[in-house]
């Protein structure tokens, strides 16, 4: 919670908002078609709270409950053909989770 805001704000928009965007530009000619497949990269940080991470943390899991909601409205609809698949890749040491550890 010691990121400053505008930090927090681009990691929502990296994180979440561009599952948003692209999910609009590409979704309604795959529904049109019936045929498509969104495939959307979170984190197991999506699934799971981290120590010192609650902003990265909290996009990811928005990330999740938008695409998983997105399945739900096509199951609904009736649109088989359009297929979507979550990615939660575990965390990889790139120095960028230095100091952070789960609960």
């Amino acid at each position: 919670m010691d990121a400053p805001d505008s930090l927090i704000e681009k990691t929502l928009e990296v994180n979440t908002m561009s599952h948003f965007w692209t999910y609009k530009a590409f979704l309604p000619a795959m529904v049109d078609g019936n045929h498509g497949h969104l495939v959307s990269i979170s984190s197991s940080a999506g699934l799971i709270g981290v120590n010192g991470l609650a902003d990265y943390c909290a996009s990811k899991f928005a990330a999740i409950g938008f695409a998983e909601s997105v399945a739900l409205e096509l199951l609904a609809t009736g649109k088989e053909g359009v297929k979507t698949t979550i990615v939660c890749p575990y965390f990889i040491n790139t120095g960028m989770f230095d100091g952070c550890s789960t609960k």
